[in-house]
């Protein structure tokens, strides 16, 4: 008979995985801090100012996870208008003198200890307590009526609508989840497989990006009916067997490039690897020896966490579980380390 760990994950989730509103408050104050002094510099000097702003990444997504390990971060697109990006001969602005154009502005304030930097495909602006604000750079035009953006990249403009990603993610949340509360199943395993991910200091996976592509490839329509452990042990084996036969990964939405590369291929190949060991320890939910002690030993070596340390105290004093109560985590311990919710310090990714 297997074990239905449903109710101690689900607690997991919202007390150490999930990034509430309220712990989102540091990086809206930063994010409309850099705002305000982008705007602010590029006034300055008289450049023109982004026609808009867009949330992206994991915070647009609602993907973000607590983490005790790996600094966090935000991405905030800053969108142009291309007639008004325009150089001393009337031509238009290169990628990278745009990108220049921002992080001048940005560093203008000097307030900071790391001077804010050009990056491969946005502006980083950097925090003394390790969290860092992405700014990617876009620029907006018509062509025959459609309104188009493109993306300031390493090299020259590319077709990319900040956008895209966001709604093709959450649509495929929708269509997909079998449920509607607690930002449904779908996008429930993705923060549990990136919390996994960054659950180690030496372990370096691939982006929140590459692993949302991999979950929403590998999950199944319809999902799993309150059995979020019956979905991330079927999800897990799933990316890794696809992991085994094709490491490349590529953008659901156009352009539909690769996205990996020599660079990040090695971390693909870790998750890959680690994911054996996870899907062992998971899998002792299907096992009919196993029982809820066996169960949240198997999550505690996964997660990393002392979350599962009062549960275990439990029933062990109970000299161990009763086969499969569903979880009920009752009479906790207080852990031997203060438990802190880490998203006010920028502790979520």
């Amino acid at each position: 008979m297997s074990y239905n760990a449903n109710k101690h994950l689900t607690d997991f989730h919202d007390e150490r995985v999930f990034v509430d509103e309220a712990n989102l408050g540091v990086a809206r104050q930063r994010r409309e801090a850099n705002r305000n002094r982008l705007n602010k510099g590029l006034k300055a000097d008289e450049r023109p100012v982004p026609v808009e702003f867009v949330a992206q990444g994991s915070y647009a997504m609602k993907t973000m996870v607590q983490s005790e390990v790996e600094t966090s971060d935000i991405d905030d697109g800053a969108v142009f208008d291309r007639e008004l990006l325009k150089g001393p001969r009337g031509g238009d602005c290169s990628a990278s003198d745009v990108k220049e154009m921002v992080r001048k502005a940005i560093a203008s304030d000097n307030k900071f200890s790391t001077p804010p930097e050009i990056r491969k495909n946005c502006v980083r602006v950097y925090y003394n307590d390790g969290f860092h604000v992405d700014i990617p750079v876009y620029r907006t035009y018509e062509d025959n009526g459609e309104k188009k953006k493109e993306l300031a990249s390493s090299g020259d403009w590319k077709n990319s609508d900040p956008e895209d990603i966001t709604n093709w993610f959450n649509t495929q949340v929708i269509d997909k989840s079998p449920d509607t509360t607690k930002g449904r199943q779908l996008r429930r395993i993705v923060r549990f497989i990136k919390y996994w991910s960054k659950s180690r200091s030496n372990w370096k996976m691939p982006s929140g990006f590459i692993i949302s592509i991999l979950v929403d490839e590998a999950y199944f329509c319809n999902g799993w009916v309150e059995r979020d452990d019956q979905a991330l042990l079927a999800v897990m084996r799933s990316i890794r067997n696809r992991l085994l036969f094709n490491e490349r990964v590529y953008r659901p939405v156009n352009p539909l490039e690769e996205i990996t590369n020599d660079n990040n291929l090695g971390r693909v190949g870790m998750m890959c690897k680690e994911l054996a060991t996870a899907i062992e320890k998971v899998s002792q939910i299907e096992r009919s020896d196993s029982d809820e002690l066996t169960v949240l030993k198997a999550f505690k070596s996964v997660f990393n966490t002392d979350f599962w340390d009062g549960r275990i105290q439990e029933l062990e004093d109970n000299d161990g579980g009763d086969g499969n109560r569903g979880g009920s985590g009752k009479g906790l311990i207080t852990p031997s380390a203060p438990v802190i919710k880490k998203g006010p310090t920028g502790q979520y990714a």
